[in-house]
């Protein structure tokens, strides 16, 4: 499968309110009288397959080994996916989510100390979600990016993975929702993350490196 060269342009903005306090074929010699089989069927010698083909052969693989496609609407991951959601309902803060239309989007919001999701989240390609009422904590964040979201059940848990175009990335940098005092009350830390895969090369706000899909999914 052909694998193209793509580059990822991220803005990381903190806002922050305030408020008072109030493996390659192998080749066979054919025997006399045969043709090797590329010769023989070329429209399946690896070399002529179109990029199309070899998606669609790859999707009937992952398909015989129980991987299935869904629709997916922006929003919470099912439970299945190995993460306990986690809520401060008494903090007005949050992470808004803003996805370009070179892109689906998967976040999965990781607590520093413990490495444990406390949310998982899918964002459709051209549209936003704010993932609201965060615990006063520090996170990281796991980001996927790609098109047609296949999912199957892994030792009964939900794994996930991008069939078109994935990209695995791990955030470096440390986003911390704890409420800050102020000279004249308190500031309630909220960010803003726009995500987008772009033909140009564009600043990088947002610090991060790959990852494989297995590191995703843990």
């Amino acid at each position: 499968m052909k694998i193209r060269l793509r580059i990822i342009s991220i803005s990381f903005v903190l806002l922050s309110s305030c408020t008072s306090e109030n493996s390659p074929s192998n080749y066979r010699n054919p025997a006399t009288g045969d043709l090797n089989s590329s010769f023989a069927n070329p429209k399946e010698s690896q070399s002529d397959r179109s990029p199309e083909k070899e998606y669609q052969l790859e999707k009937e693989k992952l398909v015989a080994e129980g991987w299935e496609q869904k629709d997916m609407e922006n929003g919470l991951m099912p439970s299945c996916y190995n993460f306990l959601p986690a809520y401060d309902k008494s903090v007005d803060n949050y992470l808004q989510v803003n996805v370009g239309g070179g892109t689906d989007v998967v976040i999965k919001l990781m607590d520093v100390q413990t490495d444990k999701c406390v949310r998982y989240v899918f964002i459709n390609n051209r549209s936003s979600y704010k993932l609201s009422n965060i615990p006063q904590r520090r996170f990281y964040l796991k980001i996927a990016y790609g098109k047609e979201w296949l999912s199957r059940i892994n030792n009964e848990q939900c794994v996930g993975k991008f069939l078109r175009n994935p990209l695995y990335e791990k955030g470096e940098e440390v986003m911390d929702f704890k409420i800050r005092n102020t000279l004249d009350g308190y500031s309630v830390p909220s960010y803003q993350l726009s995500l987008d895969v772009v033909s140009s090369n564009l600043m990088n706000s947002f610090s991060s490196h790959n990852i494989s899909e297995g590191e995703f999914n843990e």
